[in-house]
């Protein structure tokens, strides 16, 4: 099996050298790590996508498209090729998994991430990073929903979090008061970017007490909403009226019909 799955890997390496060869692809020859930023996440996407659907063929495909980059961005450096790609994830995965590779334990979840945690200040001292913070390393580019969560989640290890989803739970209110304020006040602009980000930061936080995943949730609503408004678009074509011609009670009332109808 493995000897079969190097020779595949291989294969894929040789075909993107030849892509990006002088008598290989121009398009290929012409991309760089920043041109495949978009396409890198749009593969994600679709990854994520395929898990939602729950469609394994779909979503062998989709790695295939991420493994792709992976090789791409490799061929296309000049500080790094796929073996030290390949020989940097190893050494991460034994280091961090002591538990597994060594002779450190771990009976629960908890342990694993201690150890995680340890190994991951080994190599940060290792890299003469010593004094980077706890929260350094997620990347800001990473979506809204995503980044509050794991900026969470890092901190709530090292024991900065609430006792319970009851005190994430007040939190939520306290920003709700304070946007409700501002609005009464006539405030707008800046401030109220930041309290409405404070309120949503709060959401994601109480979801995450409740090992609910915000950004799932959202996509969930988000396309639950999406499914009731195609409907509202039917019955407007079914009764030969446009969108714009009906009142906002009117297309409310047909929500509502909608949402009982889903119950």
């Amino acid at each position: 099996m493995r000897k079969s799955t190097g020779k595949k890997f291989e294969q894929l390496v040789g075909i993107v050298e030849k892509l990006r060869s002088p008598k290989g692809c121009p398009w290929d020859r012409e991309q760089t790590h920043e041109t495949l930023k978009p396409y890198m996440v749009e593969e994600v996407y679709e990854a994520l996508e395929a898990i939602d659907e729950g469609d394994d063929r779909q979503l062998s495909e989709e790695l295939g498209d991420m493994l792709l980059h992976i090789v791409m961005h490799a061929n296309m450096s000049e500080k790094f090729d796929i073996k030290d790609v390949i020989s940097s994830i190893t050494a991460k995965m034994i280091a961090r998994h002591p538990h597994v590779f060594g002779k450190k334990k771990a009976k629960s979840v908890a342990e694993v991430w201690k150890r995680w945690e340890e190994a991951k200040k080994k190599e940060i001292v290792r890299k003469g990073e010593k004094n980077r913070g706890v929260l350094s390393s997620i990347p800001q580019s990473l979506p809204a929903l995503y980044r509050a969560d794991k900026v969470q989640r890092r901190a709530a290890r090292v024991g900065f979090d609430w006792d319970s989803v009851a005190g994430a739970w007040e939190k939520v209110h306290e920003e709700e008061e304070e946007i409700y304020s501002l609005i009464r006040k006539g405030g707008k602009g800046k401030r109220l970017k930041e309290e409405i980000g404070d309120l949503i930061f709060a959401v994601v936080n109480v979801a995450r007490k409740m090992n609910i995943d915000a950004e799932e949730a959202l996509q969930t609503s988000t396309s639950k909403f999406i499914g009731r408004f195609r409907k509202i678009e039917a019955h407007a074509r079914r009764k030969k009226k446009k969108l714009t011609s009906m009142s906002l009670k009117e297309m409310d009332e047909i929500w509502n019909r909608i949402k009982k109808g889903e119950r």
